[in-house]
């Protein structure tokens, strides 16, 4: 198990020559006509580019098993709650789309036969959504391959530099997350 220290301390900076071999191939892969404004705008832009491959390659994976991300995300969600089944509009809060769209998720997922709707009994107003056999066998045929793809993905990162991404990825959201309060 990854166990990394909560620190917000400053990150450590590569030696300049390779910090400038690295914006020299991200200017070159994303195909930027002029020079970063600077380096705070090379990272952003390598985070946004780094989520476009994922997404790119995820639609591919999800596809060749008939599925989505967030079909799939939808799968695990109820896999995890499965002891207690999930009412509609919980699942769609915690589904990484919005609740519109968790919807048509649901109406797919439901046409698929990986999922059952059923009334509350207690609120007759409200649906709780239930995995079915068949999505239960879903969801271990692509879980199976999602994390073997997750490894290949990862390869061999040793842990400190996963501490480092991932206190990186705290404290850029937590600046999010105060910008827009």
């Amino acid at each position: 198990m990854l166990t990394y220290q909560m620190s917000r301390g400053p990150l450590p900076t590569p030696r300049k020559s390779h910090l400038e071999a690295d914006l020299v191939r991200l200017k070159r892969e994303i195909a930027l006509n002029r020079e970063f404004v600077g380096e705070s705008e090379a990272l952003l832009l390598s985070v946004a580019w780094t989520w476009s491959c994922m997404e790119r390659m995820g639609r591919s994976f999800f596809a060749s098993f008939g599925t989505t991300d967030a079909q799939f995300n939808a799968l695990m969600i109820l896999w995890d709650y499965r002891a207690r089944p999930m009412k509609q509009h919980e699942l769609a809060d915690l589904l990484v789309v919005n609740r519109a769209s968790a919807g048509g998720v649901i109406d797919r997922l439901q046409r698929n036969g990986w999922v059952q709707r059923k009334v509350d009994a207690e609120d007759r107003r409200a649906l709780r959504v239930h995995l079915t056999d068949d999505g239960i066998a879903k969801l271990k045929e692509v879980r199976t391959a999602y994390y073997k793809l997750l490894s290949a993905a990862l390869g061999d990162t040793d842990p400190a530099t996963l501490a480092t991404v991932l206190r990186f990825n705290d404290a850029l959201r937590a600046r999010l997350g105060a910008l827009s309060a």
